[in-house]
Parts: structure tokens; sequence; C-alpha cells
């Protein structure tokens, strides 16, 4: 189950599709729990998963005995830390964030604005880590957080050197809209992701917040494809994107360049079925 917890958008209040097996209903539950949904009652979990009230006790039970789910004094529930220790091992992120975290840290403490990193899962930007400066906002995107690739800067930078058949895949469906500036038309897309691979640069304009412009690039892995991407969040009104593009081009490279040296720790988003 995929959500994108942005305000203004309307949430599913049941799923269509009703899952059959045990670990499937207890993914569900799992994927209830966002940035807006940290903490959730039963009745809010049954309501967002649409599985019925006593499986989503039963199952919320066994995933609090296992550690995956933690109960608070009040009832409410939240993820518990055995599924970060878990998640922690997942070499898709770990190896690329024990890469890219000094090239991050050199971006955010040269340009004082957040730095974001994230990964492509298929058709979606999956946000695997982040450096917030003392005194910037600290709004999104949160650590795991998903996007659609074409309303993030890091999701076209990597949508623009993705396959062909993802690249139409995405194009070819209706395309959510976040903010008024969020950009839907294909054709357009298709001239910004031409863009992007001719200047390395992709630039998100109020796409998600109105507040908000991030600049982003590519990460190349070994075998020449962009599956990560690095990006930078700046306020629009101060947004002069090419001392900051320079930066992240050279970050990229960095990282890349470390990557190509010490063996592929990107295995591919379509690898994930």
């Amino acid at each position: 189950m995929t959500q994108y917890a942005e305000p203004g958008i309307a949430e599913p209040e049941a799923q269509e599709l009703v899952p059959r097996s045990v670990v499937e209903r207890a993914l569900r539950i799992l994927g209830s729990f966002d940035n807006k949904h940290a903490q959730q009652t039963i009745s809010e979990i049954s309501r967002r998963t649409g599985l019925p009230l006593t499986t989503s006790h039963r199952i919320v039970a066994e995933l609090t005995d296992s550690g995956a789910l933690e109960r608070q004094a009040n009832g409410e529930y939240h993820v518990g830390l055995r599924l970060w220790e878990i998640a922690a091992h997942a070499p898709r992120s770990v190896g690329l964030q024990r890469v890219a975290l000094p090239f991050m840290q050199d971006l955010s403490e040269t340009t004082h604005f957040p730095v974001h990193l994230s990964i492509r899962e298929q058709e979606e930007a999956v946000f695997v880590e982040r450096l917030v400066p003392v005194g910037s906002a600290d709004e999104r995107p949160r650590v795991g957080a998903r996007y659609p690739l074409h309303v993030t800067a890091v999701g076209m930078a990597m949508l623009a050197f993705a396959p062909p058949e993802i690249q139409e895949s995405v194009l070819a469906k209706p395309l959510q809209r976040f903010t008024p500036y969020t950009e839907t038309a294909p054709e357009r897309l298709r001239q910004l992701l031409a863009q992007v691979r001719h200047e390395g640069l992709a630039v998100g304009d109020r796409q998600i917040n109105v507040r908000y412009v991030a600049v982003a690039v590519p990460i190349f892995a070994p075998d020449g494809s962009a599956r990560a991407a690095l990006s930078l969040i700046i306020p629009h009104a101060e947004s002069d994107r090419k001392p900051l593009g320079y930066m992240l081009r050279a970050a990229s490279k960095g990282i890349s360049r470390v990557l190509r040296h010490g063996g592929d720790l990107l295995p591919t988003p379509e690898q994930r079925t």
C-alpha cells in the first residue's frame, strides 16, 4: 500500500483489495504508518487498511509481541525499534548511505540547506537519508517517505535516466497533483526530462510545497544507471540554483566514483516485484 502523506491529499478510507495472507495483512498494517499517522489506534489502523477490526487487533497484537510495533500508554501504536534494526540491513540504502554521508555533510555545512538522498524503487522515489542544519525548516520529506517520481526533483533526476519503459509507464498514468505548481502534463514532463538529461540537473519548483524549491542530481551506479539521487531543499525566495548545481554535481561525481571503485551497492529498482 503506497500512501503519500501530504496536506490536502485525500486518503482512502478502505482498500479495494483485501490481502489474502497474514503476511500481506501485516505489511498493510505496517504500511499504514506514515508522517501524518505516526501513532494510531486499532480503529484507525482498521479504517486505513480496510481490514476488519478483529483482524487488525489480532495482527497488531502479534506485531507488538515481536517488537515491530510498540503500544503507548494512551493505547495508540507506533513503529517499533525492531523494524529499524531489520531495515538497517537493507543493502540498497545502507551501502549508499555509508558512501554518500561524507559528501552530504560537506554540502550541508557549505550551503546550510537540507540535503536529501533517495533511491528509485520502480516508479517511486524513496528517501533514505537526510541532513537538516540547525535552524533550517524541518518539514519534508522524512526518511522512508515515498513520492511519485514526477513530483520531486530527485524523482525527475532518476526518471530522466530510467529505462524508457519506466518513463512511459509513469507518463501513461494519471499524475497526482500536490500543489498548483505540480507538473502533470505528460508532454511537458517529457520536455523537462530531456532538459534534465542535457543539464544533469533537475529542479522541483514548488512541486510539493509552495515555499520551497528542490535542486537534484542523479547518482550513477557502476553500470551507468541512475538508481539514486541527491538534492538540496531551498526557500523559493533564495533559489539561486547555479552555484548549488555545481556543488551537487561535484558531490554526485564523488559518490558515483566511490560506488564504481567499491562495487555495486545499488541493486536495480526493478528487482522488487
